[in-house]
């Protein structure tokens, strides 16, 4: 028996329980997607030492692929990248469903260089995998390029690791990690979209008064802690009851949408609105004092006014009450 071969061989093992492990751990960890998948490609780029690896989702009305996470080597210029549909390796894989290790991408047909182009690097070796829901459907892959060298990371001379081949095991535990990561990321997707839900006002599409009320109790244990100030914004629909009785309800709920609209267009990204219920609405703006909420005060009289100007409604005249 050779002792080395066993040896390896049982650290080899010992190294595929530890990522399954690792992996395991995370995924029920966290039901938000982002955290998910910075987590386990962090577990994936520890244990196959890529040069560079990235996951992609594909984009259901486009079927596009977007670079969602993406680590090593200047891997911050692939923010916002896409690679069209079928587009690389990637693109085919998320095509066929079907996992490829490749030796030398360079002589492949389906290899792009569109990210090579970018990066400034040559792109040999690679192993790509899907990712899969639990339907069996592909919803992205994951894809590592150029697996550095042992000698190479024991060493540390240069700049650039010196490259070998991703192996056929390194496909069948990636693979198993696509599933895991595609059942437990559509979860997670699924989770935050009730969240979102449950946040939001049905009618108007915006913040509804549980979520304001959760961001308002924030925002003041920041007061509390750092002695910044916020400035609140209360705000009534002049005469909607009167509006729903003469003209029915459903013209109502057209005035609620457009002053909805009106607010919308007023505040900052930073600042919270929300439907609070009924004809009330409310703006928080955060690290504001009540000059702010004067300014955007003005403003929304404003644009009011220039509504009534050209109504949306015949015979209805947009008006709202704002205490400060």
């Amino acid at each position: 028996m050779d002792i080395n071969t066993t040896n390896t061989d049982a650290k080899s093992i010992q190294g595929q329980a530890n990522i399954f492990c690792n992996i395991g751990r995370i995924l029920t960890s966290s039901l938000i997607p982002s955290e998910v998948f910075q987590r386990v490609m962090t577990v994936v780029g520890e244990y196959f030492s890529p040069r560079n690896w990235s996951l992609l989702l594909m984009e259901e009305q486009t079927g596009r692929l977007k670079f969602e996470i993406a680590m090593g080597v200047d891997a911050s210029k692939l923010k916002n990248f896409y690679l069209e549909t079928g587009e690389g390796i990637a693109g085919w894989v998320c095509l066929n469903g079907k996992p490829v290790v490749i030796e030398d991408v360079q002589k492949d047909p389906h290899f792009s260089p569109r990210v090579d182009q970018l990066l400034g690097f040559t792109t040999r070796s690679v192993v790509c995998v899907p990712l899969l829901n639990g339907n069996n459907r592909v919803v992205g892959a994951i894809e590592l390029i150029n697996k550095v060298a042992p000698s190479s990371m024991a060493s540390g001379e240069g700049t650039i690791p010196a490259s070998t081949a991703f192996t056929e095991m390194d496909m069948a535990i990636l693979s198993s990690i696509g599933v895991f990561t595609g059942i437990a990321a559509e979860n997670a997707f699924l989770h935050q979209k009730v969240r979102e839900l449950a946040s939001i006002d049905s009618l108007t599409g915006l913040n509804n008064r549980h979520y304001f009320n959760e961001q308002f109790y924030l925002e003041v244990e920041r007061v509390k802690r750092y002695g910044q100030s916020i400035c609140l914004l209360m705000m009534d629909v002049d005469g909607l009851k009167a509006i729903n009785d003469n003209h029915g309800h459903m013209t109502g709920d057209k005035v609620l949408c457009a002053v909805a609209n009106i607010l919308k267009s007023s505040v900052r990204e930073s600042d919270i609105l929300a439907r609070f219920g009924g004809d009330e609405f409310v703006i928080l703006i955060p690290m504001a004092d009540k000059s702010r909420g004067m300014e955007l005060s003005k403003r929304i009289h404003k644009l009011i006014h220039q509504g009534n100007e050209k109504p949306l409604i015949p015979g209805v005249e947009l008006g709202l009450s704002i205490g400060i």
